[in-house]
């Protein structure tokens, strides 16, 4: 199995990467319901398939230099409300493959420590399904 190396993977805002990021993490979740019943012999028992969710987590170094969305963008988009995204979780070159789907930036985070680069997190969360995309 060939091994794919994370620098290449990034969050897009349509085609637009969100620059900087040093770390990124697709999350995806479903609701497992309890089902449990006095015949499930003490045991928990999930037989239902819930809801599914997803987020993208993201982290990096504040800089305003480059071609893409910065925090900054995404605090006027919060703050705008315009917060819907069609976000792309996939390399930024190669074969391949990534996620897609419609999102919304839940919260945009800026630490400045002393003596330290300035960095930034984020999340944006699901606004529907998630699919491959090549």
């Amino acid at each position: 199995m060939a091994k794919i190396n994370g620098t290449l993977y990034c969050v897009f805002d349509g085609s637009d990467r969100i620059l900087h990021t040093d770390s990124a993490s697709l999350n995806v979740d479903v609701d497992l319901p309890e089902t449990t019943n006095k015949e499930s012999g003490g045991w928990e028992k999930h037989e239902i398939d819930g809801k599914r969710s997803w987020t993208i987590d993201f982290a990096g170094l504040y800089d305003e230099t480059g071609t893409g969305i910065t925090p900054d963008e995404i605090i006027g988009k919060i703050i705008a409300r315009t917060l819907d995204v069609t976000v792309y979780f996939k390399p930024t070159s190669g074969s391949t493959k990534g996620w897609t789907g419609a999102g919304k930036y839940k919260n945009i985070k800026i630490d400045a420590d002393s003596e330290s680069p300035i960095k930034f997190s984020g999340q944006i969360i699901a606004n529907g399904a998630l699919s491959v995309t090549t």
